[in-house]
């Protein structure tokens, strides 16, 4: 079963950079540059992980990043951002994103980064698995 990331990015170079540099076999990357499509297109697929950015028209990512977790509480988020600040960093780390990553970014690390994230959900479907059958051996 292929990995799936969205991406998203006000800005159409970075959204097509990410695309290009996080696409493989085993992860299909989809990208948009407005908040709002990001939203229905979150509503009408299944997502792993979402990249996406902060300072955006329309819809703040700090803003997309809560109607994200609504949808899918198990959505795994990394942001990126050119315009950190503490508050948004620990509101949203204690909200429950993945990561941050400050722009400029190493697509190196930001690779690591997504590979890490992706272990997580392995691990957290395994365990998921493992307490389902568990439970279906119980009854």
């Amino acid at each position: 079963m292929k990995k799936k990331i969205l991406v998203i990015d006000d800005e159409s170079l970075m959204v097509d950079m990410l695309k290009r540099a996080l696409d493989s076999s085993d992860v299909e990357v989809a990208g948009v540059t407005d908040p709002e499509e990001a939203l229905r297109y979150a509503s009408q697929n299944d997502i792993d992980l979402v990249i996406t950015d902060i300072m955006m028209p329309k819809i703040l990512g700090t803003k997309l990043f809560f109607e994200l977790k609504k949808m899918d509480p198990f959505v795994q988020v990394i942001i990126i951002t050119g315009y950190p600040t503490l508050q948004n960093i620990v509101e949203m780390l204690e909200s429950g994103a993945s990561d941050f990553i400050l722009k400029p970014f190493d697509i190196i690390n930001l690779r690591s980064i997504v590979n890490e994230t992706f272990s997580r959900i392995n691990r957290w479907r395994a365990l998921r698995n493992q307490w389902l059958a568990h439970k279906k051996n119980i009854k």
